[in-house]
């Protein structure tokens, strides 16, 4: 932010975002909700009865996995595990719980993500929070992660292993190396102050917060002040890659949830590779490492893009687990000035 004052403000924003997230989700239901399940009967509000019910539900609505949704966030919000649902199915529910799982059910037939809903995504076995302030992690962004842990190891003389993480969103990546890393100091960039309050969260839960510097603005513009040139051992990111014409076409669940400055990067779904490849030369030291996530048949341009640079000794591609080049890994020369 340009000044003190705009940081606090955005702070306060935040807070009352976060508040307001929390309690969509706490309180998701109004009385009438509440005094129509009272009527009915007790048999009509066990564990199994509701699964049933909402089974069918999000099925007529084209849930891939209806069953398996409805057990999610039924076990969610009576804080239990997917196999006690089967344990004791003629356990009854609340009936604020009952209500809770039937807006939450009618929010899935709507074609809201599961994460969001419970507000829970796994990443590399680390429990995180997502909510539509940012996008939800994928597993191939994993392999970026392995990507670089894999590469740092040969860094074992060094006393610190610096990131930047460009487009940090809920703080995944970063986080990640944080905890994986022993010597890692972690820069996680984003646009959106929304994300980045969803990161310090996930950051803060999983005791990375001293690891790592979450900074508000645009690509590299709030590294200036931290005197990174040519120190930074890896630079990762995972931008946004859809053209603006691949947006209309991506499914309800992304199109319509999760943000847009986050999946859309221009008329070619290029427009993110181009601006971090210009400036790459300014931050990655000797001999230090580019690691990009790419879309389906990127991998081709975003090369072109790099050996256009000039400044890269090799790359490597990593297929992800449809066979598709996913990851790109490219290596500072270590012969430059």
């Amino acid at each position: 932010m340009s000044s003190e004052a705009s940081e606090a403000n955005a702070s306060q924003r935040i807070l009352k975002q976060n508040r307001n997230y929390h309690d969509a989700f706490s309180h998701p239901y109004d009385e009438a909700s509440i005094e129509n399940l009272k009527n009915e009967s007790t048999g009509g509000l066990t564990v199994a009865s509701l699964i049933h019910r909402a089974s069918r539900e999000l099925g007529a609505h084209e849930i891939d996995t209806p069953q398996l949704d409805a057990e999610v966030i039924l076990a969610h919000l009576l804080g239990c595990r997917r196999i006690d649902l089967y344990i004791y199915p003629d356990k009854p529910v609340e009936h604020t719980v009952a209500a809770a799982f039937r807006n939450a059910i009618r929010r899935r037939g709507q074609k809201v993500p599961l994460q969001y809903i419970t507000h829970h995504t796994e990443f590399m076995s680390l429990d995180l929070y997502v909510d539509e302030r940012v996008l939800i992690p994928r597993p191939e962004t994993e392999l970026l992660v392995e990507a670089v842990i894999e590469r740092s190891r040969i860094l074992f003389h060094e006393d610190e292993i610096i990131f930047v993480d460009i487009g940090t969103g809920s703080g995944a990546i970063a986080i990640t190396l944080a905890k994986k890393i022993d010597r890692a100091r972690v820069f996680a960039v984003d646009i959106s102050a929304g994300a980045l309050a969803v990161a310090r969260m996930n950051a803060d839960r999983h005791d990375v917060l001293h690891k790592i510097t979450f900074l508000c603005g645009d690509t590299f513009k709030p590294l200036k002040e931290y005197g990174l040139e040519s120190k930074v051992h890896f630079l990762v990111s995972n931008p946004p890659y859809v053209s603006s014409g691949e947006y209309q076409h991506l499914p309800k669940e992304v199109r319509d949830y999760e943000p847009y400055v986050a999946l859309v990067s221009g008329p070619d779904g290029l427009h993110m590779f181009k601006r971090i490849i210009a400036h790459v030369k300014t931050w990655l030291r000797t001999g230090g490492f580019l690691l990009f996530e790419v879309g389906e048949r990127q991998a081709q341009p975003v090369l072109q893009l790099l050996e256009d640079a000039g400044c890269f000794q090799k790359q490597v591609f990593i297929k992800d687990y449809q066979k598709i080049d996913r990851i790109i890994v490219a290596q500072m020369e270590t012969g430059r000035g």
